[in-house]
């Protein structure tokens, strides 16, 4: 006795059928995957497993990397595990032009000092001004920052001994471009 193999489909126009023909799982598999990965779009810059905006580089060091999605991140270990990049971009150095700048400061909350660092986007090399506003708006720390380059350097230590506890914002800016952070003071 001969077996048949049907396939029964309920299509947009009705009912279907494939009698009499001999499939193996991988021809059926074919059938059915393949129309689906054909529609589907990979992006091969971005691992969204990967993706944990929670996790905690245990290393300090500032060495900017400008990921193929165009986005500066501190080192690294950010760019890999914070967002889910697989590799830096090829036509940039550090940190992307788009950015003009990047920087970053650590501990915070701060308690008597911060290590500030900050890098240029190559070629993009500019005096900044650093200020440190109260929750009021009212300028309370601000310094010149002309010694800045388009390639990583040693923090700068910054003391901050004279603010009171409280919320602060620092601001940079350089030319026309500023970018604000917000970090916490503690005094003992």
């Amino acid at each position: 006795m001969r077996r048949e193999n049907r396939i029964t489909h309920l299509g947009v126009n009705g009912e279907f059928t494939f009698d009499q023909m001999k499939m193996s799982r991988f021809s059926l598999l074919c059938i059915i995957i393949l129309p689906f990965l054909a529609k589907a779009q990979f992006n091969d810059c971005i691992d969204s497993n990967r993706i944990n905006p929670y996790y905690q580089c245990n290393d300090p060091s500032f060495d900017p990397v400008c990921g193929c999605n165009n986005v500066t991140y501190r080192n690294g270990c950010e760019m890999t595990n914070v967002g889910g990049v697989n590799y830096s971009s090829p036509d940039q150095n550090g940190v992307c032009r788009s950015d003009f700048f990047f920087f970053y400061y650590y501990p915070n909350p701060v308690f008597d000092r911060i290590n500030f660092s900050m890098q240029f986007a190559s070629q993009e090399i500019s005096p900044a001004t650093m200020l440190i506003y109260d929750v009021y708006g009212n300028v309370v720390y601000s310094m010149l920052l002309n010694n800045i380059q388009d390639f990583p350097t040693f923090p700068q230590t910054i003391y901050l001994n004279n603010l009171e506890s409280g919320v602060y914002i620092m601001g940079i800016q350089s030319r026309d471009v500023s970018k604000m952070s917000k970090f916490i003071k503690h005094t003992y």
